[in-house]
C-alpha cells in the first residue's frame, strides 16, 4: 500500500511545475534540504524514481508523470473545498463571474450594484459578449452564471426564465412609417439594420416574423445599431430594454409594426455540471426576484 502525505504531495507538485527544488523551497516557504526530504520520501513510499536531474532542470519520470497528474486533481479539490468553507463560513464574500449577452448590460450593471450594496464583501467579474461566445463558456463551464435572451435546447444546462424582454421596431423621428400601422411587406424598401449572424435577437425575429434578413448593414453593437437609426441610415430591432432613454427623449420612435412587440423572456443560465457558489445562488436568486 502506498503512503502518502499532503506535505509531499504539495512538494512534488510545485518541483515538477518549477521544475527546481530552489524555486519549489521559495514557493513553499520551505527550505531546500526540507524539499528534498519530503521527495526522498515519497520516491521511497512509492517504491520508484519519480525524479530526472538535468543540469540544474528536473523532469519527472514515467511514474512521476502519472503521480504529477493525481497531485493536481488532490490539490484542486482541497483547493476547492477551502474555498467552499471559507464562503460558507463567510456567505456575504465570494468571487462571481458572470457573462451577459450584449443586450443585458444596462439592467445587469443596476442589478449587480444593487447586490454588491447588500453583499460589500463579493467581488465579480462582469463579461459582456456575443451570443457564440456565451454558448462557448457555458458548454467549458467557464463562468459562473450567464444572462441571455434565448439559450440553446441542445445542451445540458439549468435554465430560468427571470424577465420579459421585449423586441421592437426603432425608427428616426422623421420616418414616413410612423404614421401608419406597418405589416412586414411594408419594409420591403427600407434598410433592415441588424444584428450580425448567430445574434440570438436576429434569430428570435426571423424565426417568429419568417423574415430572412439580407441586408447590406450589419452591426454587433446594440449601441451602434441605435445610432445608426438615429443617423437616418434604416430601421433596426433592438430589445426595448436598450432603448428607453431615447424613447423617452424622442431621439428615436418605436414603430408600430405587425407581430411585433415579440415578447421573449430574459434567462439565467448555468451548465448543470456546475456546483454553484454560495454568491452565485444569492445573486441568480436575487435576479430572479428583483428583475
Amino acid at each position: 500500500m502506498i503512503n502518502y502525505t499532503l506535505k509531499q504531495l504539495y512538494s512534488f507538485e510545485a518541483v515538477v511545475r518549477l521544475k527546481s527544488f530552489t524555486k519549489a523551497s521559495k514557493e513553499l516557504f520551505i527550505t531546500q534540504p526540507a524539499v528534498y526530504m519530503q521527495i526522498q520520501q515519497l520516491t521511497e513510499n512509492i517504491g520508484s524514481d519519480l525524479l530526472k536531474t538535468h543540469g540544474k532542470t528536473v523532469t519527472p519520470t514515467y511514474i512521476g508523470k502519472l503521480l504529477y497528474k493525481t497531485c493536481l486533481e488532490v490539490i484542486s479539490l482541497l483547493e476547492q473545498s477551502r474555498v467552499d468553507i471559507n464562503q460558507t463560513l463567510d456567505p456575504d464574500a465570494g468571487h462571481l463571474q458572470i457573462a451577459v449577452a450584449t443586450t443585458t448590460n444596462s439592467f445587469v450593471s443596476r442589478a449587480l450594484a444593487q447586490f454588491k450594496s447588500k453583499y460589500p464583501k463579493m467581488t465579480f467579474h462582469l463579461e459582456v459578449t456575443n451570443r457564440e461566445l456565451l454558448l462557448e463558456k457555458l458548454s467549458n463551464n467557464d463562468t459562473d452564471l450567464v444572462i441571455m435572451g434565448e439559450p440553446p435546447n441542445d445542451m445540458n444546462l439549468d435554465i430560468q426564465p427571470f424577465m420579459e424582454n421585449p423586441l421592437i421596431v426603432i425608427a428616426h423621428p422623421e420616418n414616413p412609417l410612423l404614421h401608419q400601422n406597418n405589416t412586414i411587406e411594408d419594409l420591403e424598401n427600407e434598410t433592415l439594420i441588424t444584428r450580425e449572424q448567430g445574434s440570438g435577437t436576429r434569430h428570435t425575429i426571423e424565426r417568429v416574423t419568417g423574415m430572412v434578413f439580407d441586408s447590406e448593414i450589419q452591426i454587433n453593437s446594440n449601441e451602434a445599431i441605435i445610432e445608426a437609426v438615429q443617423a437616418g441610415l434604416g430601421i433596426g430591432f433592438v430589445s426595448k430594454h436598450t432603448v428607453e432613454l431615447e424613447l423617452n427623449y424622442g431621439i428615436i420612435k418605436q414603430l408600430k409594426m405587425e407581430k411585433f412587440p415579440i415578447t421573449r423572456h430574459w434567462h439565467v443560465v448555468h451548465n448543470k455540471k456546475s456546483k454553484l457558489s454560495p454568491i452565485a445562488q444569492r445573486f441568480k436568486k436575487f435576479i430572479i426576484e428583483h428583475c
